[in-house]
């Protein structure tokens, strides 16, 4: 008996030891495949509800159209989509960040509402409100 124990004890152990490497894995995959800006990594990431706002552009980028909604649906999906932790990543370079921004929202509205969120943090960091790199992603990630 007490054989079987420590039989079903190694099986149980070994499952989830290979479940864990599984998953750190396609972790790493999916990391690498964002660092590479590959499309598919959006579709996996991108919520059901906001695929249709999503697409790819001529040069294979995901971008985002959000044309006839309303702002808060607008904000909202911006929130939620990967393109906004890709333009985070691209802190502390403030002109690639527009640049970005420019290039991969289409819907002039909350291109505007995300171009002023970049600028009132680029603001607040030279001033000297927010002097910390957490601080500023963080705001970065908010649409005041």
């Amino acid at each position: 008996m007490k054989g079987i124990a420590i039989f079903l004890a190694i099986i149980v152990g070994g499952y989830f030891f290979v479940m864990k490497v599984v998953d750190e894995s396609k972790s790493y995959e999916d990391n690498s495949v964002a660092e590479n800006g590959h499309a598919s990594y959006y579709r996996k990431k991108v919520e059901n509800r906001d695929k249709k706002y999503h697409k790819e552009d001529s040069l294979g980028q995901t971008v985002i159209n959000c044309a006839g909604l309303t702002l808060e649906d607008k904000k909202g999906i911006w929130l939620r989509s990967p393109l906004k932790e890709e333009m985070i990543s691209k802190f502390p370079n403030f002109g690639l960040m527009k640049m970005f921004v420019e290039a991969r929202i289409e819907d002039a509205d909350l291109r505007k509402i995300v171009l002023k969120q970049v600028n009132n943090v680029q603001d607040k960091i030279a001033t000297g409100v927010i002097n910390n790199n957490n601080d500023a992603k963080y705001k970065l990630g908010l649409l005041e």
